[in-house]
């Protein structure tokens, strides 16, 4: 990182330098994409004109003012829970996300108009599990008008691990293994067959990371009923070592270990449901790590337990002895719903837009939606995997 100038950091406005000072300072366990995303704000704002600096930030400073919001907010690296809660307690803050949300677009769209279009393309691979209720047709109705149903020999699950192999190797080999392939499940079996098989493949697994995510959580449900002793615990969890838990292959990256604890300290229940960890780990994943290929296995959760799913933090494997069930009604609404929503928002990003192959299976099944390719592009019949992975390998290699 360039030094910045620590006056235009003065010239901000006050909500917008905790969060600015705190990515600095974790500079070294930032994405490449994520230091060049930062690098050209950080560029683009220091070459602008006073007048235009100016005008640009006034909104959001004119509501400042009228936030009344406590003399630290605008202070220190990192902004507290506290903090938080007093700018969304206020009036005015949906007015000043509005607001925050329009300069960034300006600012990514003059960053965007000065930079040549992006030709990598992209895929994603979304797996829902067998024995879930399914209704008859399409499990994504809201994708069916722009998916084709593809047949194969076999149930996907008979050729899946070289399926996935086959894209895996074939990502761009000229960039870093964090912006090649990302694997999130619910489960750890594709921890156990990819994780080691091939180059450039970052695999992170729910059920392989039990031993992290059980001691967050037991220092979560220390939490008092009350903001600073939120603010504490999570500045402990920030601080603790996670290396012991992690095993050697993930905490040989200190930017990987980084990008899992903020995943658990986010919230959006990655820390007690697998299906949910999918789902925000593979969207930040998108957002933050820009890879070409991403991978997501959903899996079957287990019924919600009384006395122990209505805590906040609570492991009700470890706080209810009784035996475990499956809710395959409520997996399948996860796996639908969250599916969808993972390639959706990453439509929404910029290096993704109009240039990403979805690609939708279920265990077991041998029908396969994908969108983005024409018909063209696959021999008629029924496909064996290697037929499949070969058209979405052909699609990734093709410049736009």
């Amino acid at each position: 990182m360039k030094a910045i100038d620590r006056k235009l950091l003065k010239r901000l406005p006050s909500t917008f330098v905790p969060a600015l000072t705190e990515q600095l300072n974790k500079w070294d366990l930032l994405f490449l994409a994520e230091q060049r995303a930062l690098q050209d704000q950080v560029d683009y704002l220091a070459g602008l004109p006073a007048r235009a600096f100016d005008e640009l930030f006034r909104p959001v400073k004119d509501l400042e003012a009228r936030m009344r919001l406590p003399a630290r907010g605008g202070g220190g690296d990192r902004i507290s829970i506290s903090d938080t809660s007093a700018l969304v307690r206020s009036p005015h803050y949906p007015q000043w996300r509005s607001e925050v949300e329009k300069i960034f677009a300006r600012i990514d769209d003059a960053i965007a108009a000065s930079r040549s279009r992006e030709t990598r393309k992209s895929a994603i691979v979304c797996i829902l599990p067998a024995g879930l209720p399914y209704p008859p047709g399409s499990p994504w109705p809201g994708l069916a008008a722009a998916a084709q149903t593809l047949q194969l020999h076999t149930p996907f699950s008979a050729g899946a691990d070289q399926f996935l192999l086959s894209l895996a190797r074939h990502t761009d080999s000229t960039k870093e293994a964090a912006e090649r392939t990302w694997v999130f499940e619910a489960g750890e079996k594709l921890n156990r067959s990819l994780a080691q098989a091939t180059d450039g493949v970052t695999v992170l697994s729910f059920e392989t990371l039990g031993p992290l995510r059980r001691q967050f959580l037991k220092r979560l449900n220390l939490v008092r009923k009350d903001l600073r002793s939120a603010d504490q615990a999570f500045e402990e969890l920030r601080r603790m070592d996670l290396g012991p838990l992690l095993g050697e292959r993930l905490r040989r990256d200190a930017r990987l270990a980084g990008f899992i604890r903020d995943l658990f300290l986010s919230g959006n229940g990655a820390l007690l449901f697998g299906n949910s960890f999918v789902e925000w780990g593979a969207t930040e994943a998108m957002r933050r790590a820009r890879p070409q290929l991403l991978i997501c296995s959903f899996g079957m959760r287990s019924k919600l337990k009384p006395f122990s799913s209505l805590a906040v933090f609570e492991d009700q494997g470890r706080a209810n002895p009784v035996e475990e069930q499956d809710d395959a009604p409520g997996s399948l609404i996860d796996a639908q719903i969250l599916a969808n929503y993972v390639f959706l928002a990453t439509l929404r990003l910029p290096s993704y837009a109009e240039r990403t192959l979805g690609v939708f299976a279920i265990e077991g099944n041998s029908e396969v939606q994908a969108t983005g390719l024409p018909a063209a592009a696959w021999p008629s019949g029924p496909l064996s995997s290697s037929e499949l992975a070969g058209g979405i390998v052909r699609w990734l290699e093709e410049e736009l």
